[in-house]
């Protein structure tokens, strides 16, 4: 059987038109440039990108914040005591914004903030393990002379308070573009120190030393009772009992 050379060059024509019609019509899962031939070069090269290549129109991850600036994130009931003819604000569900030195408290018409300066005493029950809390205002204490800013919280109480002051430190990204090292995250983070007050004056305890300074004149009796109860005085449930059994005597 032959076929003429004209049928075959029809027959061609026929062929494109088809295929024309086919990329007018029909749309490809995968496009021509993800089948190009120096695309899957790229992806079989195992060096993968060079150090010239950019990439354009690709924007990288911006990075978090970690962390929060709430002594406790939850919502927890209080009673606040304020300097302003000692009045009390009872029943509130509240959280103390150690950063801004503020305290948000909910109520049913929304949010209300009320500046840490207003507040004398604040005690409540956290929502999550029904702790106690009580706290103080810092303007009551000084350290090396000067008042201390924000809320302490007292950890035991009596003619030798211990108290607890948390700060709030932001590590900012040390992310460089350039090398493509670091981290883009914003970093807050807590950090939580002890003091002991004689006269208004705050002490840090760093170690045996300044608790048995903190016992005066019954230093002996004090050290005594850390060794007899194998005290680590590293913990601060373990501080609170020497200062109870202090502040009973």
């Amino acid at each position: 059987m032959k076929i003429s050379l004209s049928c075959m060059k029809k027959s061609s024509i026929i062929l494109l038109l088809l295929v024309g019609q086919l990329n007018v019509f029909g749309q490809w899962a995968i496009t021509k440039q993800m089948r190009a031939e120096n695309t899957l070069d790229r992806l079989s090269d195992k060096g993968g990108l060079s150090n010239s290549d950019i990439l354009y129109g690709i924007p990288g991850d911006p990075g978090s914040v970690i962390g929060d600036t709430y002594l406790n994130k939850n919502w927890n009931k209080s009673t606040i005591l304020l300097y302003q003819s000692e009045t009390m604000l009872e029943g509130y569900p509240i959280k103390y914004d150690i950063k801004n030195n503020l305290i948000e408290i909910k109520s049913a018409s929304g949010t209300k903030i009320l500046d840490i300066r207003k507040i004398k005493n604040i005690v409540w029950i956290d929502s999550v393990t029904s702790v106690t809390h009580y706290f103080v205002n810092g303007n009551e204490y000084k350290i090396d002379g000067v008042p201390v800013s924000g809320l302490l919280e007292v950890v035991a109480d009596g003619s030798v308070p211990l108290l607890k002051k948390t700060g709030v430190y932001v590590k900012q990204p040390t992310y460089n573009a350039a090398l493509d090292v670091g981290t883009k995250d914003v970093k807050i983070y807590q950090k939580e120190e002890i003091y002991y007050a004689t006269e208004g004056q705050l002490t840090r305890i760093k170690n045996k030393k300044d608790v048995l300074a903190a016992a005066g004149s019954r230093y002996k009796e004090v050290e005594s009772f850390i060794k007899k109860n194998s005290i680590n005085l590293n913990k601060e449930n373990e501080l609170r009992r020497i200062f109870d059994f202090l502040n009973a005597g």
